[in-house]
């Protein structure tokens, strides 16, 4: 069995992440609704723009505060001062670069005035302790955060958005969110910890930048391969065409939102003390884990293309229903990102920055020049192909360099969970349902799988239910 305070950080996290990853889909979905696949297809483009930047000002320091504050014996409040104020310093420095990038923009004004405004969001994510809280594995207060970032969000949406018109005042409220899940945040932690602020010496600093610098490029990386082919497509075809496809990719990065992010929040913590304390141990975890992350993505992709079609039109207008292809094929880079976790983390925590990095290098190199040379010629499938295939080449460097579990050892705990996942698609299509009623019995008859092919037992599920309720 994993160890309860892992099972317990990671329901925790995911069901939180479920709640408050939900509520921004919500407000997603009723923004395409109302602004139509044009409109949307705007809005969409500037929020990865946004990210873009987001990304690079956090130079990788949430993971490296994370895995910091996880190992320290001692008080916090030193490494917590550090990292804030370097991200508080590139957040500035970010902000001051896309404010030239959206000057130099050729699209349109209000494409350029969107991009502003996202890129607002740096301050507030600057000074966002959801790390912190991670890396003393109390996840409750992350769950918090996240849940309130997504209500804030989607309740001001629902509340004042009613025209086509209004996509600035959307964006605005998309800060409002962020702002508001920092400000509670960081009440907690000074009503729990005190003041954390201070005075730091440049080499301090300095000495912070150089470990976090694989990381930052690696986390950067990340959103090259998963927004590159929104931007791409921005570039090379229309508004519309970006809209259709950001329609169903928000469904793809909600389920990557609340099953990957909830993983990798939770393991990393408990590998970065395991793999101090005992070499053994840490190998015995990353098996166990990878175990059960098999079996939850291989329903997410046979399930995720049987009922992509009913999932977009029950969230979306028919005219969005042409682009549920996106999301039956980016669900199988979902399942190889959750196989990928594991690696990844281990990665992390036994400070292999330099493999994690390359990794990275090779996923975005195929990222970007994949999509720049398929989206002409493909068109709305050219980055759901090149996102298998990058995100499959970095799972595969991974496996390779963490060596701590054997390729064939990965492929012998997937063909039982595979073989389930195949008998429960085969039902679902046999036997057409209401979208809530399938997903009800495809999970419901995978289940059964599992126990009859010995994938899990009884006990387990007795175990996790029991950490759960610990």
């Amino acid at each position: 069995m994993i160890s309860r305070q892992l099972t317990k950080n990671f329901l925790s996290l995911f069901l939180s992440n479920v709640v408050g990853q939900l509520f921004v889909l919500i407000a997603f979905v009723r923004l395409a609704s109302l602004f139509g696949p044009d409109g949307f297809g705007r809005f969409t483009f500037a929020q990865v723009v946004g990210l873009y930047f987001l990304y690079l000002a956090d130079f990788g320091l949430q993971t490296l505060g994370t895995r910091s504050v996880a190992q320290a014996k001692g008080e916090i409040a030193g490494h917590v001062r550090l990292i804030t104020l370097l991200r508080v310093l590139l957040a500035v420095i970010c902000f001051l670069l896309l404010v030239i990038f959206a000057l130099v923009f050729s699209r349109s004004l209000e494409v350029r005035s969107l991009i502003l405004v996202f890129g607002l969001a740096l301050f507030p994510s600057a000074v966002l302790f959801e790390w912190v809280f991670q890396g003393i594995e109390q996840m409750e207060y992350v769950g918090i955060g996240r849940v309130l970032k997504g209500l804030v969000f989607a309740g001001l949406v629902y509340l004042f958005i009613r025209t086509n018109d209004q996509l600035a005042e959307a964006a605005w409220f998309y800060v409002l969110g962020i702002c508001a899940a920092a400000a509670v945040l960081l009440a907690v932690y000074v009503r729990k910890f005190g003041a954390f602020w201070g005075r730091s010496k440049g080499w301090e600093l300095r000495n912070l930048v150089v470990p976090a610098a694989p990381l930052a490029a690696g986390s950067f990386i990340t959103q090259i391969n998963y927004n590159f082919g929104t931007i791409v497509l921005g570039i090379f075809l229309t508004d519309e065409i970006v809209g259709l496809f950001s329609a169903s990719y928000k469904i793809v990065l909600f389920i990557w939102a609340f099953a990957v992010v909830a993983a990798s929040n939770a393991v990393l913590p408990l590998l970065a003390r395991s793999y101090r304390e005992s070499i053994t141990e840490f190998s015995e975890s990353l098996t166990r884990l990878l175990r059960l992350f098999i079996l939850i993505a291989i329903p997410m992709g046979i399930g995720g293309t049987i009922l992509a079609s009913p999932v977009i039109g029950f969230l979306y207008a028919p005219e969005y229903q042409q682009g549920a292809i996106v999301l039956q094929l980016s669900i199988w880079a979902v399942v190889f990102v959750i196989y990928r976790v594991v690696f990844e983390n281990a990665l992390i925590a036994s400070s292999s920055q330099r493999s994690y990095l390359v990794g990275y290098l090779i996923a975005g190199a195929l990222t970007v020049l994949g999509n720049l040379l398929l989206v002409p010629f493909l068109g709305l499938i050219a980055p759901c192909v090149v996102g298998i295939v990058s995100e499959f080449v970095l799972l595969s460097y991974f496996v390779i360099s963490s060596n701590f579990i054997a390729p064939l050892s990965i492929l012998k705990m997937t063909l039982k969970p595979l073989l389930a996942g195949i008998l429960m698609g085969l039902a679902l299509v046999l036997i057409p349902l209401n979208l809530f009623v399938a997903l009800a019995v495809g999970a419901s008859i995978y289940f059964v799988l599992l126990l009859a092919l010995r994938c899990l037992t009884l006990e387990e599920v007795a175990g996790y239910m029991h950490s759960i309720v610990r």
